[in-house]
């Protein structure tokens, strides 16, 4: 039998013969399931798979567990006096050292995969809805990544304990040098340069595990990793032989050592630098990982015709280069499927494609932006305001049909969120999306106005909290006489003065308490259920999220009058029964022969709908539920399908099963598995 493997296995039997191997292994499973269940929380609705959120999690603690496991595996051996024995055998350093290595890279992978375990098994019990299009397959490349990354953080560790004497000396060196240092520095250039996390994004380690996690192999990284793995375990040999050095040569020995080493690592140095100057990028596919995208995006895209040229003008080191260069590729591939538009894709790196940087410079377009081109007709997408599906989808679907103007007004004055407010209670993001589809939105004052303008495709009331006078409600009452449409996202009606109004239109607000409903945040509900309406019909099977919900029901007014003067209300979103966002027509039975525009109004019982936070907060369709509403009142056709990402991140959970997830997987499983561990250890302890 080879001295590697006899080492192999007795470093294995060692460890597990040790109760500080078990509290080694639930703290790691503990730590990494707390970053899960907190990435888990903030990832809600976004793109990332699961088993990329995972690898997020476990990467930043593998050089903890990689410093704790073998912090002993020579510290022990030279403190006992057990390494004289060891190297009185005919057997060369690199074995021993190899094997120890090997040993402790073999308990890290079962850790790994014991945290795969538990946090699935958890999910699966907990939130069942998440594993949706996980398989093992796609367990492989975040588990081959961060074996990868494991490697060098155990070659590092058991380098680090062949210096010490003392186990705890050596893992806290290691966890110095591992973890603290990098973090800090590379945290201190994102706080020194002006362009922040944009210049240098996530730290390389992070980043490296959920590129992996997602197929995306740098094999420049690749060698990175396996080189510097190499020169850390001749560090340990070298570490190990210097015990022999004794007598008057010692010296002489340990200077031509320092040698060899300071030459090795300049070597390695060279090696890492050629090989990321390369950095041949393989894309692999990842089972679980869609390339699907929303029915609304898959509309636009079967609908749109022609050619169109998509330039990302990035540069190839910045962070969100692969996941454009993805999200890019995708929607090709998706265009040629359905027959829509042919997308030709040109990356334009400003540091090494000069001459086509100029020609984008001469035409105003400005680095870090997407270009999108088809004919004489262009589309510049600056990234600070973020790129992702839906965008893309908007701005394909601008090139594809007629320009078209359409006013939204949008009431001031009465402390209604603003069009330019970026904070969480702005309305900035919603702002962008309708002007991305063709609308021009404005503020508008009914105090200074006497009246509103001819080209007002709608009105927006959105969220007053301080009253309308008498003839500003008399404004807004004979713009809706005329065929005037309203959307409403209502605040305190009565403290806006909006109660009368409402009734007159068919609508009664009243306070409402929802006991027992699903919420994420405690204040807020999930409402699921919608009606058969063009707002709402094309959403079923998402869910939208309100903050403290007015219940909306008709008025005495809504089921009087014939003809023309007939108010329908329908009931767009309900919740157990209670309906919490309805529409309002009024004339639409008068007949196709009579030249009568309908009068509209759509009310939704929540002032925060539409605001900044409410959009950006986990995966619901406020967005589309809102768009919807505005392509209804203003006569155009709603978007048809839920813009909602497919493959999106959906757990399924309120606010206190996050909480019992959360308690189960960092408390509890990692308790279990300390228990069992440490039972083993006692059970062969005894019977030794």
């Amino acid at each position: 039998m080879s001295p590697v493997r006899v080492t192999w296995g007795r470093t294995i039997g060692h460890a597990r013969g040790l109760y500080t191997t078990a509290l080694t292994l639930a703290g790691f499973l503990s730590l990494v399931a707390a970053a899960f269940a907190f990435n888990f929380d903030r990832a809600e609705g976004g793109t990332l798979p699961l088993t990329a959120l995972w690898a997020a999690s476990a990467a930043p603690i593998l050089p903890v567990l990689a410093a704790f496991l073998a912090m002993g595996v020579w510290s022990d051996e030279r403190q006992s006096g057990r390494l004289a024995a060891l190297l009185s055998v005919a057997v060369r350093e690199r074995d021993y050292v190899l094997g120890k290595f090997l040993g402790v890279w073999t308990l890290l992978m079962a850790a790994l995969v014991l945290s795969l375990a538990t946090l699935g098994g958890a999910l699966l019990v907990l939130a069942p809805a998440a594993l949706s299009g996980v398989s093992l397959l796609s367990l492989l490349p975040p588990l081959l990544t961060l074996g990868v990354q494991g490697l060098l953080w155990t070659a590092a560790a058991v380098a680090l304990s062949a210096m010490f004497r003392q186990a705890a000396a050596a893992a806290a060196t290691a966890v110095v040098l591992l973890v603290a240092l990098p973090r800090a520095l590379w945290s201190g250039l994102r706080l020194w340069s002006s362009r922040g996390a944009t210049a240098f994004g996530e730290l390389p380690f992070d980043a490296h595990a959920v590129d992996g996690a997602l197929g995306t192999f740098a094999l420049g990284t690749l060698v990175a990793y396996l080189v510097v793995t190499v020169v850390c375990l001749l560090v340990a040999t070298k570490c190990v032989a210097a015990t022999r050095f004794v007598g008057r040569g010692a010296r002489t020995l340990r200077v031509s050592t320092g040698i060899v080493l300071a030459l090795s690592a300049v070597f390695a140095a060279l090696v890492v630098r050629l090989a990321l100057r390369v950095d041949a990028t393989v894309e692999l596919p990842v089972v679980g990982l869609s390339d699907e995208f929303s029915p609304r995006t898959r509309g636009i895209l079967a609908e749109s015709s022609g050619e169109i040229a998509v330039t990302c003008f990035l540069s190839r080191g910045d962070a969100r280069f692969r996941p454009l260069g993805h999200l890019l590729r995708s929607l090709r591939r998706a265009s040629a499927s359905l027959g829509g538009a042919r997308l030709e894709i040109r990356f334009v790196d400003p540091r090494w494609d000069i001459a086509a940087a100029e020609r984008l410079a001469a035409r105003g377009v400005s680095e870090n932006s997407l270009v999108f081109e088809k004919g004489r007709r262009l589309v510049v997408l600056p990234l600070k305001d973020g790129c992702g599906e839906r965008l893309c989808a908007s701005t394909i679907r601008r090139l594809t049909t007629p320009p078209q103007r359409r006013n939204v007004y949008w009431t001031v004055g009465h402390g209604e969120a603003t069009l330019d407010g970026y904070g969480l209670y702005g309305l900035s993001n919603i702002a962008r999306e309708l002007a991305r589809e063709g609308y021009r939105n404005a503020p508008f004052d009914l105090a200074a106005t006497a009246t509103i303008p001819n080209d007002c495709a709608l009105l927006v009331l959105s969220g007053p909290k301080s009253a309308f006078a008498r003839v500003e409600l008399d404004r807004l009452d004979a713009y809706l006489r005329a065929g005037g449409r309203l959307l409403v996202l209502l605040g305190p009606a009565e403290g806006a003065g909006l109660a009368s109004l409402l009734a007159t239109w068919g609508v009664k607000a009243t306070p409402v308490a929802l006991a027992g409903a699903k919420t994420l945040s405690g204040s807020d509900v999930i409402v699921t259920d919608f009606s058969d309406h063009p707002v709402s019909a094309p959403l079923r099977g998402s869910r939208i999220v309100l903050e403290r919900p007015t219940a909306l029901a008709p008025s005495a007014v809504a089921v009087s009058g014939a003809g023309a003067d007939h108010i329908g209300f329908s009931a767009l979103a309900s919740l157990d029964g209670v309906v919490l966002a309805a529409a309002v027509e009024r004339g639409s039975a008068a007949g196709d022969d009579l030249a009568i525009r309908p009068t509209r109004l759509v009310v939704i019982g929540d002032a925060t709908f539409a605001l900044n936070g409410a959009l950006g907060a986990r995966a619901n369709a406020n967005r589309d539920f809102l768009l919807n509403s505005v392509a209804y009142l203003s006569g155009t056709d709603a978007v048809g399908a839920s813009g909602t990402e497919a493959g999106l991140l959906v757990s399924g959970l309120d606010r206190a099963a996050r909480a019992r997830f959360a308690v189960v997987t960092v408390g509890v499983l990692p308790s279990v598995v300390f228990l069992l561990l440490a039972g083993a250890t006692l059970r062969r302890r005894l019977r030794t």
